[in-house]
């Protein structure tokens, strides 16, 4: 650590000259870069230790007051600070309460400057924001591959977690965007993310402990002898997971010509909270978007809990039910009807979608009726065919209401749920549920709502939210949230609750 500002300044010259040198070497660009890039990490080192004394030297020794308490300086610290150019070594005074010479440590500078756990605030979230992108470990390498160093894999954990702490204050303060449109649209669905089991979380705790005497080859080899996989059954799930739950909200606006154009300032929503959860949620963000005000559809596939709660939240909301969602179900049933002629099935489908679409979902409801009257009540096969063309027709005659798509297509409106499912598969799918991940329950929510506001687009207010919260610092948790493992319920046992 430089002892005056004269040192850390001639240190600074010395790193530039370095630059100089290397840039009036000549060589292959790609070279020369890689050097450069190094040198410039080592000047911004300087030019932060520089930056260092200059503000310990503007501390003169005495007493100060800090939340109504006196200090006075009493001794010094040295540590690594960690910042973008990499870690520098920072010496400054510390001070003890008056009368108190073993009085907990107060860290004036430390205050002043914005720096707490060691590490500065750009640092910590250019780390987060990586993590919210790709996996934990993928993350800390391309830290490391541009910055050429990086925090240990337990303080990123940290890291994420007390910036993913205000994630969903963030979101759910954060204003309504300006110049919306004048149709409301929300969206729901939901995805499923690996949790790690109690058994999985039992058997990591005994690994760490027991001693390693072979190779890591080896000794998956014999972890898998010892908890040998078992032989899934029909019905069984293939992970196990907890299901997450996705809203998009988001304005059209009706052009001079008749058409719509959108969607508008489109914003994502996700939980492990629940559907209820969601739907408050998506209510309050509703709200400061003019529900009530403003015509708005809902749109979702046909599970039971969605259509329940959007009557509760959103009784005004005009409903749709996914078109791919209901022309999957004919195609079904088409090749049901036909089971032998797939042409005649296309021809069968083809014409029960034009009907959909032109005069409703009354003609079709109509036919599905008709074809399962003409369905043998004996024979082989045909318990399975009359089970599907019934299931179809209740379905379609509950969601009788929500199959407006002659109306909606008239007035320019949407039909289908693209906007969530993509949703779904960028803020759930591509970071949450890679393979051979295993979450607990609360760093998860975290990384969903970080996730969350990156695909918003709101990293950048979110940064500003949380520089203003924590008064220009970012204190991290002493140590990561522990992991609670979770096991979902079997899958018969769930759909027969």
């Amino acid at each position: 650590m430089m002892s005056s500002v004269d040192e850390a300044r001639a240190n600074v010259e010395t790193e530039y000259k370095r630059a100089l040198e290397i840039a009036e070497a000549g060589g292959q660009l790609a070279g020369v870069e890689s050097q450069l890039w190094t040198q410039m990490l080592a000047l911004g080192r300087a030019m932060i230790a520089l930056y260092f004394v200059h503000h310990v030297n503007r501390l003169r020794a005495g007493t100060y007051e800090h939340e109504g308490r006196m200090f006075e300086l009493s001794g010094s610290i040295t540590n690594d600070i960690g910042t973008r150019f990499g870690k520098v070594a920072f010496r400054r005074p510390t001070a003890r309460p008056v009368g108190r010479p073993r009085g907990r440590r107060d860290f004036p500078v430390d205050r002043e400057l914005g720096i707490a756990s060691g590490f500065s605030v750009p640092a910590t979230l250019v780390l987060v924001r990586l993590c919210a992108q790709m996996a934990f470990a993928n993350a800390r390498a391309t830290f490391t591959n541009i910055f050429e160093w990086a925090p240990c894999s337990r303080t990123v954990l940290r890291m994420v977690d007390s910036v993913g702490n205000h994630a969903a204050t963030f979101l759910e303060q954060a204003p309504a965007p300006e110049d919306d449109g004048e149709i409301l649209v929300v969206q729901a669905d939901g995805k499923g993310i690996p949790m790690i089991s109690s058994a999985e979380h039992r058997r990591r705790q005994e690994r760490r402990k027991a001693p390693r005497h072979t190779t890591k080859r080896h000794a998956r080899r014999l972890r898998r002898r010892e908890v040998p996989r078992k032989r899934r059954r029909v019905g069984d799930k293939t992970k196990n997971a907890k299901m997450s739950v996705v809203g998009v909200i988001y304005t059209m606006r009706r052009l001079k010509d008749g058409t719509v154009e959108g969607p508008i300032n489109k914003r994502v929503i996700a939980t492990l909270g629940g559907h209820e959860a969601l739907f408050m949620l998506l209510r309050r963000e509703a709200d400061k978007r003019g529900y009530g005000t403003k015509k708005t559809l809902f749109l979702s596939d046909g599970a039971k809990v969605l259509w329940r709660l959007k009557d509760e939240y959103f009784p005004a909301a005009e409903g749709c039910i996914d078109w791919f969602h209901i022309v999957e179900k004919l195609w079904a049933c088409g090749e049901c009807i036909h089971p032998n002629d797939r042409n005649a099935a296309a021809t069968w489908y083809s014409t029960q979608t034009k009907l959909l679409r032109q005069r409703g979902s009354g003609p079709v409801i109509t036919n599905l009726k008709a074809a399962l009257l003409a369905v043998p009540k004996t024979g082989p096969g045909t318990k399975h065919r009359r089970t599907l063309l019934r299931n179809t027709y209740r379905h379609l005659l509950s969601h009788m209401p929500h199959m407006q798509y002659a109306s909606l297509r008239r007035r320019d409106l949407d039909i289908a749920t693209g906007a969530v499912e993509g949703a779904v598969r960028n803020v759930v799918g591509l970071r949450l549920d890679g393979p051979g991940m295993r979450w607990s329950q609360e760093r998860a929510e975290r990384v969903l709502h970080l996730r969350c506001i990156l695909v918003n687009g709101q990293w950048d207010a979110f940064v500003r939210y949380v520089t203003e919260r924590e008064r220009g610092t970012i204190k991290l948790a002493t140590r990561p949230a522990p992991t609670v493992p979770y096991d979902a319920a079997p899958k018969k046992l769930a759909e027969a609750a």
